[in-house]
């Protein structure tokens, strides 16, 4: 598995969900939960779409490029929490960074279900049983 495209995409989705709960954060913090969880679900769709579009994954490839993208998350959540000087355990006790996490993985998954399928079924037709 080539890790530079997994990789680039995982920078894309973090920079991308820090920019729009930044935005949130400046308009109302009280909407940094739903700007993320909204992001995350549509840019991991789009990003899914687009990866498969370009590299034909197995579904195990698919999961490993997933976990890579929340890892990723995860060092730019750290880096935030850093240069922002924010408490740790603040930040960390709220469940919808969790769910976020495993939102990526499950959307990635389902994404690969979902748009990976017409490409693996346009690709070779099945030979017919010899008679």
């Amino acid at each position: 598995m080539n890790f530079k495209k997994p990789v680039l995409f995982g920078v894309i989705l973090a920079i991308v969900v820090f920019v729009a709960t930044t935005a949130a954060w400046m308009v109302n913090p009280a909407y940094v939960d739903i700007a993320a969880l909204i992001t995350v679900i549509v840019l991991t769709l789009v990003l899914t779409k687009l990866y498969v579009g370009k590299v034909s994954v197995a579904t195990k490839d698919m999961l490993m490029a997933s976990i890579i993208w929340l890892i990723i998350a995860a060092v730019f959540d750290v880096a935030m929490v850093v240069a922002m000087n924010l408490n740790f355990v603040t930040y960390y006790s709220n469940v919808l960074i969790y769910v976020g996490y495993v939102l990526i993985i499950v959307l990635a998954l389902a994404g690969h279900r979902l748009f990976g399928a017409k490409t693996a079924a346009t690709a070779a037709p099945a030979e017919a049983p010899a008679k």
